[in-house]
C-alpha cells in the first residue's frame, strides 16, 4: 500500500499542470452553470420556447462538470490508491451519462433550430415534444451508461519500478471503466458502441446545422440581408417586414386630419418599428449563439474521440509534458460543460440585461417583445 501511495505521488507530480487546469475549469464551470440555472429559471422569460433546452443543458453541464473533474482529479492524484471502488463506479457512470445527455440535448437544439429557421412553416417542436425528447434522452443515456456500474471498478495490474536494489514489480489497482474480469469480449464492443454513438451524434448535429449556418451567413451578409431576414424571424409569427407594415398600418389607422393629433401618433408607430428591429437583431444573435454552442460541442468531442482512437491504436506510453498534453486532449470534452454559460452571456441580450440587473440590484424591466 505504501508503494502504491508513492507511485500515486510521482504520477501526481507529473500531472500537476493538468490538475491545476482542471481546478480552474471547475471554478468557471460551476459558477457559470449555476448563474445560467438561476437566471433562466427565475428571471429570463421564454414565451416562444426558443430557450427551453438552455436550463436543462445547464443542469446537465453542472453535474457533468462536477463528476468529470472529480474523476479527473482523483485519477491524477490518487491513481494507484483510489479511495473507493463504489466511488469509481459512480463517477464513471456519471461521466458517461452526463456526457450523453449533454450531447443528445445539443442534437435536439440543432433539430429545433433547423425546424425554426429552415422549415418555418412546417411542424415545430412544441413544449410537450421538448419535454418528451428530454425524457427519452435521459433514459437512453442512463441505459447505455448503466453497464459501467457492473463492469467498471478496480483494474488490477503490475508496474515495474526501478530502485537502488534493482527493478521490482508492484501490484496496483486502477479505477477503470473495465475491471478486467470480463475480458475484451464484452468491453471492446461496448466502448466501440459508445464511440460510434458519439460519432453519429456529432455527424447528425453537424448535418442539421449546416443549412442553418448557411441561412445565418446569408442573413449577416450585407448583400443578402434583406432577402433572408424574414427567415430568421420565423421563431415567432412576426417578421421584419410584418413589423414595419404593422407600424405603418397602426399609424394609418390612428391618423386623423388634425395636425396636433397626427403628431401624437407618430411616436408610437416609430417605437413599434424600433422594437421590431431590436427583436430581429436579438433573434439573429440567438441563432448565432446556438451555432457557437454546436461548434464548441463538435470540436471538443471530436478532439476527445480522435485522442481515444489514437491511444487505442498506438498504445504508446507517455511521460512528462507529453502525458499532460495527452490528457488535456483526451478530456477536452470537458470544455462542452464549461463554455456554454459564457456563450449565453456574449450572445443572449436578454440574459445579459437580466444578469446585469440582478447583480446591480436594479429594477427588472419587462420586455414588450419575445426573443
Amino acid at each position: 500500500m505504501a508503494d502504491a501511495h508513492v507511485l500515486s505521488q510521482e504520477y501526481s507530480d507529473q500531472l500537476l499542470p493538468n490538475t491545476m487546469v482542471h481546478l480552474i475549469e471547475t471554478a468557471f464551470g460551476i459558477f457559470g452553470n449555476f448563474i445560467v440555472l438561476l437566471m433562466y429559471t427565475k428571471y429570463v422569460q421564454d414565451k416562444t420556447g426558443t430557450r427551453y433546452f438552455i436550463p436543462v443543458l445547464a443542469l446537465v453541464d453542472f453535474a457533468g462538470c462536477l463528476s468529470n473533474v472529480a474523476q479527473f482529479h482523483l485519477d491524477n492524484t490518487m491513481r494507484y490508491n483510489y479511495p473507493s471502488v463504489y466511488l469509481c463506479k459512480t463517477l464513471s457512470f456519471m461521466m458517461i451519462m452526463t456526457g450523453g445527455v449533454s450531447a443528445h440535448t445539443i442534437l435536439a437544439i440543432a433539430l429545433q433550430r433547423y425546424l425554426i429557421i429552415c422549415r418555418p412553416f412546417g411542424q415545430q417542436m412544441s413544449r410537450k415534444s421538448c419535454r418528451v425528447s428530454i425524457l427519452l434522452i435521459f433514459l437512453f443515456s442512463v441505459g447505455y451508461a448503466a453497464p459501467v456500474l457492473k463492469f467498471g471498478g478496480f483494474y488490477n495490474t503490475t508496474i515495474k519500478r526501478n530502485s537502488a536494489n534493482g527493478t521490482r514489480n508492484i501490484s496496483v489497482s486502477i479505477c477503470h471503466f473495465d475491471d478486467g474480469t470480463n475480458g475484451s469480449a464484452v468491453m471492446v464492443p461496448y466502448f466501440g458502441t459508445l464511440l460510434l454513438l458519439s460519432f453519429i451524434n456529432i455527424v447528425v448535429t453537424s448535418v442539421l446545422y449546416i443549412p442553418v449556418t448557411r441561412t445565418i451567413y446569408r442573413t449577416l451578409s450585407p448583400s443578402r440581408r434583406n432577402r433572408t431576414s424574414t427567415v430568421l424571424d420565423a421563431d415567432t409569427n412576426i417578421t421584419s417586414k410584418d413589423t414595419q407594415s404593422s407600424s405603418v398600418e397602426k399609424f394609418t389607422m390612428t391618423e386623423i386630419p388634425r395636425q396636433d393629433e397626427r403628431r401624437t401618433y407618430i411616436e408610437p408607430a416609430a417605437a413599434v418599428k424600433n422594437d421590431g428591429h431590436r427583436e430581429q437583431r436579438a433573434r439573429k444573435k440567438i441563432s448565432v449563439m446556438f451555432l457557437v454552442i454546436i461548434i464548441v460541442y463538435v470540436v471538443s468531442y471530436l478532439t476527445s474521440l480522435v485522442t481515444q482512437v489514437h491511444s487505442f491504436a498506438t498504445g504508446i506510453k507517455l511521460k512528462g509534458y507529453e502525458l499532460n498534453i495527452y490528457f488535456f486532449c483526451l478530456r477536452f470534452n470537458l470544455l462542452n460543460h464549461i463554455a456554454n454559460p459564457y456563450i449565453y452571456w456574449f450572445y443572449d441580450i436578454k440574459f445579459r440585461n437580466e444578469l446585469r440587473r440582478f447583480c446591480c440590484g436594479g429594477t427588472r424591466r419587462r420586455y414588450s417583445f419575445s426573443m
